[in-house]
Order: C-alpha cells, then structure tokens, then sequence
C-alpha cells in the first residue's frame, strides 16, 4: 500500500514538473528557441558533455578516497557505479541529500562494507560535495545583494536561504568534528526511537544491544576519518574539483548558445539552481530548476530565449543523461531471485 502511494506521489509530482516546464518553455519565442537550437555551437557542446562527465568523475574519486581511507577499497568502475546511482536517486528524491545518503548506504553494503562504515563514509562524502554547494550559494547571493536591487521580500527569501544552508553545515560539521555532539544526538535519537515503539505498542522495534554495537562502530569509523585532516585533502580537493567543473558546464552551455556571460551573473543563476535541487517538490527539479534559473537570468537583464536555451542544454547534459546512464545500473537495488533465496552465496555485481 506504501509503495502504492509513494508511486502515485512520485508521478502526480512529475506531472507538476513538467507543467511547469511546458509554462517555462511557452514564455520564450518557440521560433527563435528552435533557431537557436539547430545554431548550436558544437565543439562547446562537447565541452558541456566533457566537464559533465570529468564533474561525476571527481564524485566518484571522492568516494574512491574514503573508502581507501577506512580500508574498504573497491574498484574505480564499482565506486563510479556506486557514486553515479547515488546521486540520480537524490536527483529523483531530493531530500537535502538523505536520499543519496540513504543509497550509498544501501549499495556499499551490497558490496560487502559493514552499514556503521558506509553510514559514516556517506556523511563525509555528502559534507564534502555540500559543503562546496553552501560556499556556491553564498556566493552567489553575496553577488546578488551587491550588484542588483532587491526589494523586501526577495531579501527575506535570501536570509531563509542562507539560513537554512548554515544550519544544515553547522550541524553536519557538528556530526563529523564533535564525539560528544554524536553521542548526545545518538542519545536523542534513541530515546525518540524508544517513545515511538511504546506508543505504538512495540517494544522490540529498537534492539538496543544492537544499535549500540552500531554506534559504536560508526563512532569509531568517524573518527578514523577524521582524526587525521591530512586524510581528507585528496576527497576534498577532489569534491571542488566537482563543482567547479560544474560550474564550467553551465559556462559552456551558454557558449555553446552562442550567448557569453560574465561569471557573476552565472554564478547567482548557479545558486538558484543548486538550491533549487536541494530540496525539490518534484522528481529531479523538473520545472523547477529550469524556471528559476532561466527566470534569475532573465532578472539580471539577460535575454530570457537565450538563457533558456543555456540552461535546458545544462539540464540535459548534467541530469538528464546521467540520470539515463544510471539505468544500466539499477539492477545493484534490486537483488535476482537466486540472490534473494541463497544471500549467503549471492556474487557482487561488476
């Protein structure tokens, strides 16, 4: 019945999406956004396919490093594989990151990593990739207070925004530097697990042995990662290296459109978008990321036909394709039916 539900949620939020996208698209001159497009420069398109590609490199790379760093290598193809699927199913489900979290979680275990190690790897990989977000977000919102009007409204919105982005880091950096911080919130959790299973009337739901046992070796895990900093400068250099080819994707999708823009306009419109994906209504910021980003261009004075046409080819090229890819995949989620009946002798999937 949950299952049931959550896929007629999932689709009646598509459909919202792509409305919205259809609304977006019907602003523009159709005629000039078609011209425009068989005009597409296509040694920049490329380049927007390339610094794609070179952008879920890096994620995988950081995610190939942590591992490395706890002593759970895998092979690079494995850990891309991994990185890829992850990152569509927050694509999907965005959930500040959660969801992503929660498919790392799941497909490291698949490959034999114990769940407190793969919960722990997660955390670092997910503050390293947004914590370089939230500095993006900053950023841009820095170049939008200093170089346009905003009125009362808007700069109430921004100061939800950076607040939002500075709760999420603080707590997040709570998590990996603080023991005593991860304790007491473990504490809490804990004791939230326990009031639920009693009124609900279901004593055993929370084995304490066991999710002690858990902690503890999450605990440990944690502090391997992060006792030693030096540890950490290979994953976070490359997790900038992600976004700042990112960014480069955006930049030659408008190159590729033939339309140059400076890079502080492209970085406010990079923002938008990157909140715009944190914590979307619908399945992969359908609609949404295009109407905001095209629509904070559009603010800044830039022609809106164009800036369209830049952002879909940015969208196609960064979400749309990979999000494709990651088909192939899927099969790691869901185990065949010899897996299901023998889990003992189940063989890990390439």
């Amino acid at each position: 019945m949950i299952v049931i539900v959550t896929r007629k949620r999932f689709w009646f939020a598509a459909v919202i999406g792509l409305l919205i996208l259809y609304y977006t698209i019907k602003q523009a001159d159709l005629k000039k956004l078609v011209d425009d497009f068989r005009d597409i420069d296509l040694l920049w398109g490329l380049m927007v396919l390339v610094t794609s590609a070179l952008s879920y490199a890096c994620i995988a790379a950081v995610l190939h490093r942590l591992l490395h760093n706890v002593g759970r290598v895998l092979p690079f193809t494995v850990t891309s594989q991994i990185a890829l699927l992850s990152c569509t199913m927050n694509y999907l489900m965005a959930l500040g990151g959660l969801s992503g979290v929660a498919a790392k979680v799941y497909l490291l275990s698949r490959e034999k990593i114990p769940p407190s190690n793969t919960l722990s790897i997660s955390i670092v990989h997910g503050f390293l990739t947004n914590t370089v977000a939230v500095v993006f977000i900053y950023l841009g919102f820095f170049f939008l207070y200093s170089d346009y009007k905003m009125n009362a409204r808007q700069m109430e919105f921004g100061i939800v925004i950076l607040l939002v982005a500075f709760v999420l880091t603080w707590l997040t950096i709570q998590i990996l530097v603080h023991e005593a911080f991860r304790k007491k919130l473990w504490q809490w959790i804990m004791r939230a697990g326990e009031a639920l299973s009693t009124r609900v009337r279901t004593p055993r739901w929370v084995q304490q042995d066991r999710a002690e046992g858990f902690f503890e070796n999450f605990n440990e895990s944690m502090n391997l990662l992060v006792k030693n900093t030096r540890m950490l400068v290979a994953p976070a250099s490359y997790a900038f290296l992600d976004w700042l080819l990112m960014f480069l994707c955006l930049k030659c999708s408008f190159l590729a459109a033939h339309y140059p823009v400076d890079n502080r306009s492209l970085l406010v419109g990079f923002s938008v978008g990157i909140f715009a994906s944190l914590f979307s209504l619908t399945p992969a910021s359908i609609g949404l990321m295009e109407g905001s980003m095209a629509g904070s261009f559009y603010l800044m004075g830039l022609d809106y036909d164009r800036a369209l046409l830049a952002t879909l080819i940015y969208r196609v090229a960064y979400y749309v394709l990979p999000i494709f890819f990651s088909l192939f995949y899927y099969k790691r989620f869901f185990p065949d039916d010899r897996e299901q009946r023998d889990p003992d002798t189940a063989t890990n999937h390439p």
